[in-house]
């Protein structure tokens, strides 16, 4: 979600406000803005390891396999969210 304020300057500024949240080392709930980002690198990282679960109005539930590396598996997945923000900060 992108939040407009107007700073001190009278200037307006565009904010991310991530709707990612990780529920523990190996599920997080990704924002409709990451998700694409989020699937694509992960595939890359661990490919059919990681299950998606989409829960309306919430976003998807991805969760990593018990075998997953977590510290890898929350990397790859912040890394990505944190690229998709900045690409809709830019539009």
């Amino acid at each position: 979600m992108t939040k407009v304020r107007i700073d001190e300057d009278g200037n307006q500024r565009k904010e991310q406000q991530t709707m990612c949240t990780f529920k523990d080392e190996q599920t997080v709930m990704v924002c409709d803005v990451a998700i694409g980002q989020v699937r694509e690198r992960l595939q890359e990282a661990f490919g059919e390891a990681i299950q998606y679960t989409t829960v309306h109005g919430k976003g998807t539930l991805v969760q990593a396999s018990s075998t997953t590396d977590a510290t890898r598996f929350q990397a790859v997945t912040r890394e990505a969210i944190a690229t998709s923000q900045e690409a809709s900060l830019e539009m």
